[in-house]
């Protein structure tokens, strides 16, 4: 991984404002935001209470705070262009209508109102009719990422409703170690996995996206995803593109393409009775002695 040049003085006092209002975001009465029900809603023992809502659900101010969120957390981590951000004046991550469309899993802590993990399964940018074959058809992030058609990979004549895009699967990085830290990315799955179970419910739905093979990709395995993984290198990324420096890692991502053998609901419930229980341990060790016990 090649080491990026120090960020200007205008663009580190940018990161510094950004990460500061971020860290004030605050939550509190989650339950009373959300306009009807949530796809998914559980409070755990370590005082977390995770929703799944769609954008719409939600009041535009905590929208926009989601958002404030997600640069914040990309801005932590050196993959977003602390240049560019700060030359755009960005304040929170961009975004449009269709994220009233999508849907964003929230876990919070109940006590202090803070966001501290994060999740969303974006809805197709595409016309409401195209299929993924169709010219109408607009690219999902991992085919324009990867150069992919998934008309290739799930038929050309699919709609493009069907298909939806997980990402930003992220704990808050300035979380302290505690029990409470190492469920959240549990938490964050279980609420996100919840839509897809109902996304995949539809006939030739999949869920797309990218990760890493020890990572990501085996952890949605372990949840009972069937994953099919594509070996397809990313293209080179375009240097004025916000996210360029996500690249710059050592590891390499590969595109992946989710849909439902029927374990996915049977290690769900499993999963539930394992966060429910607050025991500590590896929650991963636990899911593969499940899922070794069901083969």
């Amino acid at each position: 991984m090649t080491t990026a040049a120090p960020a200007t003085p205008s663009a580190a006092a940018h990161r510094e404002r950004v990460l500061r209002e971020a860290a004030e975001i605050r939550l509190p009465d989650l339950d009373s935001l959300v306009d009807g029900e949530p796809l998914f809603r559980s409070a755990s023992p370590e005082g977390l209470l995770t929703v799944t809502v769609r954008g719409a659900q939600l009041p535009p101010a905590r929208l926009d705070d989601v958002y404030r969120f997600r640069l914040a957390q990309y801005l932590k981590r050196g993959w977003i262009d602390a240049e560019r951000a700060a030359g755009a004046g960005l304040t929170a991550e961009p975004r449009d209508a269709h994220s009233l469309q999508d849907q964003h899993t929230l876990v919070v802590e109940e006590e202090t109102g803070r966001l501290r993990g994060y999740g969303t399964l974006a809805h197709t940018r595409s016309p409401a009719h195209a299929r993924l074959g169709d010219a109408a058809h607009l690219p999902f992030v991992v085919e324009r990422d990867y150069g992919l058609r998934l008309a290739d990979v799930l038929g050309a004549g699919t709609p493009a409703r069907r298909v939806w895009e997980g990402k930003r699967l992220m704990r808050d990085y300035a979380m302290e170690r505690s029990q409470a830290a190492v469920s959240v990315p549990w938490w964050v799955y279980r609420g996100w996995a919840e839509g897809c179970l109902r996304a995949l419910a539809e006939d030739g739905a999949a869920i797309v996206g990218d990760g890493k093979p020890n990572g990501a990709i085996l952890q949605l395995s372990l949840l009972g995803f069937r994953v099919r993984t594509l070996d397809v290198p990313a293209l080179p990324p375009d240097p004025t593109d916000l996210f360029a420096p996500m690249w710059d890692q050592q590891q390499r991502s590969y595109p992946f393409v989710l849909t439902d053998g029927e374990d996915l609901r049977p290690t769900l419930d499993h999963l539930d009775a394992i966060l429910a229980s607050g025991q500590t341990g590896s929650v991963a060790a636990r899911l593969t002695a499940f899922q070794e016990a069901r083969s």
